[in-house]
Parts: C-alpha cells; sequence; structure tokens
C-alpha cells in the first residue's frame, strides 16, 4: 500500500482522458506514417518502414501492404473526426449556424427551439459513437504492427474497404 501512495506521478498510469488524446493523435497521424512507410518500401528501405509503423522487420511488399493499410485506417480516422466536427457544429451549436425557416418536417420542427433540441440530442450519442470509433481504428492499427493475433489482418482488410465503401457513399449522397 505504500508503494503505490509513494510512487511517483511520472510512473502512474495515464488517465482515460490522456489515453482518450493519445489515441486521437496516434489516429490524426495514421495517414502520413503510412504514407511515408509506403515510400520507404518502394525505395527498399524496408526496416525504415517497419521501424516507422512500428513493427518488426518485415520484407517490401510486407511493409508496403502494413503501410497501404495504415494510410486508408489514417484517412478514415480523419474523415471520422470531421464527421464528429460536423456533428458538434451541427448538433449542438445548431441555431448558430443555421439560419433559415424552419418548416414543418424539420427535426424536431416546426419551432427553431424544437428543431435546436431536436439536432443537438440526435448530436451527442454520435459524437459518442465518432469518438468511439476513432479509438477502435487506433487500436486496430496497433494491433496489426504488433502481429499477435491472426483475425487482424482480415479484420483490418475488412475495416479498410469498409471505411473506403462507406466515404464513397458518402460523397455519392452530397
Amino acid at each position: 500500500m505504500t508503494d503505490v501512495l509513494t510512487r511517483p506521478a511520472a510512473t502512474a498510469e495515464p488517465g482515460r482522458i490522456q489515453r482518450f488524446v493519445r489515441s486521437l493523435r496516434y489516429g490524426a497521424l495514421l495517414a502520413p506514417v503510412g504514407m511515408l512507410a509506403m515510400a520507404d518500401a518502394i525505395a527498399g528501405e524496408e526496416e525504415t518502414a517497419a521501424r516507422r509503423l512500428g513493427m518488426r522487420p518485415a520484407g517490401g511488399a510486407r511493409a508496403f501492404g502494413y503501410g497501404l493499410l495504415t494510410a486508408v485506417l489514417g484517412l478514415a480516422s480523419w474523415f471520422v473526426m470531421v464527421l464528429a466536427v460536423l456533428a458538434v457544429v451541427r448538433g449542438p451549436f445548431w441555431g448558430f449556424v443555421e439560419h433559415g425557416p424552419v418548416e414543418p418536417g424539420t427535426w424536431g420542427g416546426p419551432t427553431r427551439a424544437g428543431a435546436w433540441a431536436a439536432h443537438g440530442l440526435i448530436a451527442v450519442p454520435c459524437l459518442a459513437l465518432f469518438l468511439a470509433v476513432l479509438r477502435a481504428i487506433a487500436a486496430l492499427q496497433r494491433l496489426l504492427v504488433e502481429g499477435s493475433r491472426r483475425w487482424v489482418l482480415p479484420a483490418t482488410i475488412v475495416a479498410a474497404v469498409g471505411s473506403l465503401a462507406f466515404f464513397w457513399s458518402w460523397l455519392q449522397q452530397l
């Protein structure tokens, strides 16, 4: 018990918020790291590519493939971050960004207060979901480069293809 109380703060386990912020930062850097790893693999610098990704030394094709998956997961992270920002701006702050008339059929309409409340209440769970997805993407990529579980590579490929399909369908509805 005394050891726990006298342990220096530097060795203390990071808090939930610190781990979450670190996970967001990790997700934001996945795309450039993946692209650099692909460039390293093409240039024949497999060790540099593997070190950049945080994995054991691998062949050129494997380093390139993992770099490609990392870059796609990074782009998916960026997209989810944009959706999270949109959820905040168009959710709880809807009344500040939307100045047009509130017509019947608007979420929460026909009053401006009802529409604002509806947008805010819908955005909060969406924001929580987006933040959980960001954390999951970072965790999946970490598991991928560790290479300790067989299911991670197929799951990462499915997540990458699914995120590209989701982004494409989102672009089509614009």
